[in-house]
């Protein structure tokens, strides 16, 4: 076992204020909002535009491909400069960008500015996640109230969306939901360390022993670099499924089962009251049971959840099954962080933080024009359905994962 020596106790950085906690966290579902501000207002986008569906999973495709390329590098710069700063700027020129797509008439120019969004999104995460751990709060239940913030938020923003769907359109849905950035944006600007405390070279965060929260048996750093790479590819298979899904709930329910734009609107809120119960919840379950047999049983329990959406359901079922598809999905995040913190050992977490953000991000900029080009072949259902394959085999890729880590050496072995 790596975690709990008295040197890491020694070393580790005092917990950061309750106040920047906060403030972080209410960043942290600002920054969601930019996330899933694009697949309510689809159905509309469709109409106006008389897309496809692989051609409005292309328009999110490029908003979050550019969010993955992005985030490497202000994961690196999140090691070296004000992490409260660069954040800052990235509120900026999100809601900025997002701001003119809105008022664009063209489809071209809106993509255009999207994917100048996507830059500023991008930064949120790799400081926020790197920032956590670098003040020696890398636990589960500090990692779920974080995530349950994001999920809090685009619960509110599904609501006003819903609401204000059928009197401002898709446009002002999206100047809607780039407001609170604007604000964040502008507050840490004047103030960086309202929400992210001193610089990284103030906090010996780049001293760190490796994480207390790593798996019990992981093995020495160098085996944990290949460990690590060959987990986020699970993690990416899981992301590839769940995402194609999430970003494509408010379309299935419209064209599929005939309810209303608002209605499923309301009805993808649902997928987030359960995320915000699943990383409460179960990033405290991390902490007591540890971060690994979390993540399997979690990730494990959406595989067959998944496919249940494509049947033929009473319109009340379809928010009772998205809240536990949502409960198990961010239930994941939590325990994804603090095992992927303890394989990186002292590596800089900006920067091993950025590569992950940029994986997942790239899953989940492919998963929607894949699900739409499934969908425009094979109906609409039948890609619901197929949600379920990529997530497997991110499960079992996981469990190899897992088994390594547990696995004794055999010289070991042969002693006892």
């Amino acid at each position: 076992m790596i975690s709990g020596t008295p040197r890491a106790r020694l070393t580790a950085p005092p917990a950061a204020p309750r106040g920047v906690t906060a403030l972080r966290n209410a960043g942290h579902g600002a920054n969601d909002l930019y996330w899933f501000i694009l697949p309510p207002v689809l159905p509309l986008i469709l109409q106006q535009f008389g897309l496809r569906y692989a051609a409005a999973g292309a328009i999110v495709a490029a908003f979050l491909s550019t969010i993955a390329v992005a985030s490497m590098l202000t994961g690196r710069l999140s090691d070296r400069v004000h992490r409260g700063r660069l954040v800052g700027f990235g509120f900026v020129l999100a809601s900025a960008a997002l701001f003119a797509a809105a008022f664009m008439p063209r489809l071209s120019l809106v993509i255009g500015f999207l994917v100048l969004g996507g830059i500023g999104v991008s930064a949120y995460h790799p400081a926020a996640y790197a920032s956590i751990h670098d003040s020696g709060q890398g636990k589960g239940r500090t990692y779920g109230a974080f995530e349950a913030s994001g999920s809090l938020a685009i619960i509110l923003m599904l609501v006003v969306q819903g609401l204000l769907v059928s009197r401002v359109g898709w446009r002002g849905l999206i100047v809607v939901g780039a407001l609170p950035g604007a604000f964040m944006g502008g507050l840490l600007l004047l103030s960086p360390r309202l929400a992210f405390g001193d610089p990284p070279s103030r906090t010996g965060g780049a001293h760190l022993p490796v994480a207390a929260t790593a798996p019990q048996g992981a093995k020495a750093p160098a085996a944990g670099v290949l460990l690590s790479v060959l987990f986020i590819v699970g993690v990416m298979l899981r992301v590839l499924g769940v995402n194609a899904l999430q970003n494509f709930i408010p379309t299935y329910l419209v064209r599929a089962v005939r309810l209303d734009p608002g209605v499923a609107a309301l009805d993808m809120g649902f997928t987030f009251v359960g995320g915000l119960l699943g990383a409460i919840v179960m990033g405290r379950a991390a902490d007591r049971r540890g971060p690994f047999p979390v993540f399997l049983l979690s990730s494990g329990l959406l595989i067959p959840l998944l496919p249940l959406m494509g049947l033929r359901m009473p319109s009340f079922a379809y928010p009772a099954l998205l809240v536990f598809v949502g409960f198990f999905s961010s239930a994941c995040y939590p325990a994804q962080i603090m095992i992927l913190g303890g394989l990186s050992g002292n590596r800089g977490k900006g920067s091993v933080f950025g590569l992950l953000m940029a994986m997942t991000s790239l899953m989940a900029a492919a998963s929607p024009l894949l699900f739409g080009l499934l969908a425009d072949a094979a109906g609409l259902v039948a890609a619901v359905r197929a949600c379920a394959i990529p997530v497997g085999a991110g499960w079992i890729v996981s469990v190899i994962v897992w088994r390594k880590l547990h696995r004794k050496p055999a010289a070991a072995s042969a002693v006892t």
